[in-house]
């Protein structure tokens, strides 16, 4: 994937659509995280709280090379809904980039995250990136899981057991 819109089938035949995200997605990306569930709005931003407008338009008005985010969206009664979201920002622009990834909870456990991560660590790589870090909540098993299927090592937060940092090189 060139950073362009491409076509994944679920295992369901659900067509999705993963592309990067622009400016004018602040609808889908608002009806997104309002959509997700408690436990997994806080398993992404690690408290219960919402973001804020400010926030989410933040979240969509992204340069495209210091951060890059990808998101799968569907078809459902003829209008586009977002299901899940990858994203990496580099650190000043450069070759170490934060991870995300937050699937929706109906489409969890059913290969997406895996795929978005997939597309997600090689446009990291066509970015220049050398280093992919992250953090998670220690008892995000699935998310843990994923990350250390994908190669990344992952470590307890010193003094706080809640937190663990997963980090992967790609450098060849």
């Amino acid at each position: 994937m060139n950073d362009q819109t491409e076509s994944w089938t679920a295992a369901d035949g659900t067509a999705v659509a993963i592309r990067p995200i622009a400016a004018g997605d602040f609808e889908l990306e608002l009806a997104f995280l309002q959509g997700l569930s408690p436990t997994t709005g806080y398993q992404r931003l690690h408290s219960g709280r919402r973001l804020s407008r400010r926030e989410i338009e933040r979240l969509v008005d992204i340069d495209g090379h210091c951060e890059v985010a990808l998101i799968a969206t569907t078809t459902q009664a003829g209008r586009e809904r977002q299901i899940g979201v990858a994203r990496f920002v580099r650190s000043e622009c450069g070759e170490t980039a934060e991870i995300a990834l937050v699937v929706a909870d109906d489409w969890q456990h059913r290969g997406l995250g895996r795929h978005l991560l997939t597309e997600l660590v090689a446009s990291a790589r066509r970015h220049g990136v050398r280093r992919l870090v992250g953090t998670t909540l220690s008892d995000n098993d699935a998310m843990l899981a994923l990350a250390r299927a994908f190669g990344f090592e992952t470590a307890r937060e010193r003094g706080y057991a809640s937190l663990t940092n997963v980090s992967m090189s790609l450098a060849a």
